[in-house]
């Protein structure tokens, strides 16, 4: 009996024995499967990913792709609507300049408006009052000349210009411009001369057909500026080709009707410098400056020059001509040549007048 129980003590032992092996191979498998399984897990779970993650990005290229169509298509929208709204615009733009000019001009035709009653009444109670206030001066002026003494001589001046003659043989010309109430000697003798230098120092030399280039002279005199005290000789080529040389006063240099009969004025200086045998006078006077030609005359006549005058007209930016007219411009002869001669008229060409008749 008891070998009995031994053996059966033997027999659970190699049960449990078996068991525990077929529970660790198991627990064993389960863990290889375990493994096994996460890792096909993990690749599936990465196959997958890399899969969704594709199809994300072309849904999202797709979607992009039909929000740029949509986008362009509303931007096109948007052009339309502006370019339609700028032509309206600028077609509000012009009808609006149209209805200003016609409301300007509409004003501009109107009417003026009418006073105010009361800004009338103002007026005329102003008007009253300057008109008491001069009539109260005009009798005090009165009674002021009732009691003043009259005087012996007119205060007015009679001014007798004498009658022309002719100027002295072999007499020259010496002028005076009288202009903006001041007189100017013009020397035209010592302004010649120094227009006749600054051609030989621009060695501006005349052709075969005694021709100037007058370009080069206008470009020279611009910076040259040659003159004397009193003026400044400026080029120009007239509808003639020829090249006049205008004369610019210098204002600073001109003396009025008091100062030229200072003893130490230019205008004294200027007929010392000249004899009544010699040279006569030549007055050219502008509007302006008529008494302080009478005056300049006064003087000139108390030492015996002959002398003449003449009004002059001119502008502004002209006040006389150098007496010089020799320079003639390029193609000045072939001008002369390709005009036909005048058609005689069968009588006689009437006479000149003398240059140097004095009044």
């Amino acid at each position: 009996m008891k070998r009995k129980r031994k053996d059966d003590a033997g027999s659970l032992d190699s049960l449990l024995d078996t068991i525990t092996t077929v529970v660790g191979i198991l627990i064993i498998l389960l863990i290889v499967v375990q493994l096994g399984a996460d890792s096909a897990v993990n690749r599936i779970v990465d196959e997958r990913k890399k899969e969704n993650a594709d199809e994300l990005m072309e849904l999202a290229m797709k979607q992009f792709e039909d929000q740029k169509k949509t986008l362009l298509e509303e931007k096109k929208k948007i052009q339309l609507k502006l370019a339609s709204e700028n032509k309206e615009q600028a077609q509000l733009i012009q009808e609006i300049s149209k209805l200003e000019k016609e409301l300007a001009a509409k004003k501009k035709a109107m009417p003026p408006s009418p006073p105010k009653v009361q800004n009338l009444r103002q007026e005329k109670t102003k008007l009253d009052n300057d008109k008491k206030a001069i009539e109260v001066k005009v009798k005090k002026v009165k009674g002021l000349l009732s009691k003043a003494s009259r005087p012996s001589q007119s205060l007015s001046k009679d001014v007798s210009l004498p009658d022309p003659k002719p100027a002295p043989p072999k007499a020259k010309p010496f002028r005076f411009l009288c202009r903006d109430g001041k007189i100017y000697p013009l020397d035209d003798q010592r302004l010649v001369g120094r227009v006749t230098q600054e051609l030989q120092k621009a060695g501006i030399k005349p052709n075969k057909a005694k021709e100037y280039d007058g370009k080069k002279i206008i470009s020279h005199f611009s910076k040259a500026k040659p003159g004397d005290p009193f003026f400044q000789a400026i080029p120009r080529i007239d509808g003639n080709k020829r090249v006049i040389f205008d004369l610019r006063k210098k204002p600073p240099a001109g003396e009025d009707e008091e100062a030229l009969a200072k003893p130490g004025s230019r205008y004294l200086a200027a007929l010392k410098g000249i004899t009544p045998k010699t040279h006569y006078l030549q007055f050219e006077v502008f509007e302006d400056s008529f008494a302080t030609y009478l005056a300049a005359r006064e003087l000139a006549g108390k030492r015996n020059f002959p002398a003449g005058w003449k009004p002059i007209l001119r502008g502004p930016d002209t006040d006389c001509t150098l007496a010089l007219w020799t320079i003639n411009d390029l193609g000045r002869a072939a001008l002369l040549a390709s005009r036909p001669p005048p058609k005689p008229t069968g009588k006689p060409p009437p006479k000149k007048p003398p240059s140097n008749v004095l009044d």
